[in-house]
């Protein structure tokens, strides 16, 4: 078996100078749901993440994130789908 998985970071919904606002945990988890309605995927499980100052899918691929110091730090929680990669003959 070969697995998978698939963040769903909360998206920005106004983009601030500062900061910017996402949407809810809730509206995160409702792209998630419409995603697996459409994958024809076996889904091994769904958990979230909380991830320090990651915000696209391509930053939380990384296998080491540091953060340190008397800066602020921004915390996001991804809903991540863990699911079973189909094999090349099915």
């Amino acid at each position: 078996m070969t697995i998978g998985y698939k963040d769903f970071f909360p998206e920005i919904v106004k983009a601030g100078f500062f900061t910017n606002d996402h949407e809810s945990m809730s509206a995160t988890v409702a792209r998630a749901n419409v995603w697996l309605a459409t994958s024809e995927l076996k889904v091994i499980t769904i958990e979230t993440v909380v991830l320090p100052n990651i915000s696209s899918e391509t930053g939380a691929s990384q296998s080491s994130i540091r953060t340190s110091g008397e800066i602020s730090s921004f915390w996001h929680q991804v809903v991540r789908v863990w699911y079973e990669v189909p094999s090349a003959g099915a």
